[in-house]
């Protein structure tokens, strides 16, 4: 699919289907890329026997496609208990190494959870503190197997839950940056709409760090994964700011029940109307 997005290097489509699958519907979508989804039960460390890897890494090439690694997010990454972060780590290498042996560019990473029901400032900074000091040993292991780490934003539930995710906020990209300067990121502006207005701020802010733009949209209550012209974020206002800063990078719909196409027409009318403003 040819976008005519001058903004766009790279189109990736999210099916929720295993990789063998996503892959053939992501060609079908005429996707440049495609998630393979790790929190998925068929995409577990150890349903990825060699066969398999170099099945699908031929597959891949034989069809023009390049695989983007979606890390498990339910990883405790940011944990208070030294063993179980150690272990997350080594988890992280799994699906780093599956990365260099599908010739895939990039891992994506979340933040995990801050588990307390009555969550405290400084609980949540101690809990970012330890996701950064993560994050800085799983970059070097990321550069050592050719690939590279996306940081994706969370979306932000600061009420009546039992927990919070980690890495959520406008302020928290700063933060990283501040002691990872090479951080790259994943925008996900479905998240950045939930229970907050981030999206515009931090692709303005941050823009030179975001490798890719993840798309869908909400209510802004919770994350529902709808098509970009339902919902309450204004995607010609996210062009706009595309626009004004001069962003380049790879887009990935994760929109339930709406094609990677009809996504791309959304982008082409808004886009039209920016230029013309």
């Amino acid at each position: 699919m040819h976008s005519g997005l001058p903004f766009v290097s790279g189109i990736a489509v999210q099916r929720y289907l295993a990789a063998e699958e996503g892959l053939d519907a992501a060609y079908a979508e005429g996707c440049t890329h495609w998630y393979i989804d790790m929190s998925l039960p068929s995409e577990l460390p150890d349903q990825w026997p060699r066969a398999r890897r170099r099945g699908l890494a031929a597959r891949a090439r034989t069809l023009g496609l390049t695989p983007i690694i979606h890390g498990n997010f339910r990883v405790p990454y940011a944990t208070e208990i030294t063993e179980l972060r150690n272990a997350a780590l080594g988890y992280l290498r799994t699906e780093l190494r599956l990365a260099a042996d599908l010739n895939a560019p990039a891992v994506i990473i979340h933040g995990g959870a801050y588990v307390e029901p009555r969550p405290t400032r400084s609980g949540r900074e101690a809990t970012l503190a330890r996701f950064i000091s993560t994050l800085e040993v799983a970059q070097a292991d990321a550069t050592s197997l050719g690939t590279e780490l996306w940081l994706e934003n969370l979306s932000h539930y600061p009420r009546f839950r039992p927990f919070t995710y980690v890495f959520t906020r406008r302020e928290e990209y700063a933060q990283v940056l501040a002691r990872i300067p090479t951080t790259r990121f994943i925008l996900d502006v479905g998240h950045a709409n939930v229970n907050q207005s981030m999206a515009l701020p931090a692709l303005r802010e941050f823009a030179p760090s975001i490798a890719a733009l993840s798309l869908s949209n909400n209510d802004g209550s919770a994350d529902d994964h709808l098509g970009l012209d339902h919902g309450t974020l204004v995607v010609a206002d996210l062009l706009q700011a595309v626009h004004r800063v001069n962003w380049r990078g790879v887009i990935a719909f994760e929109t339930r029940g709406e094609s990677a196409g009809a996504g791309v027409e959304v982008l082409r009318t808004a886009w039209k109307r920016t230029e013309e403003a």
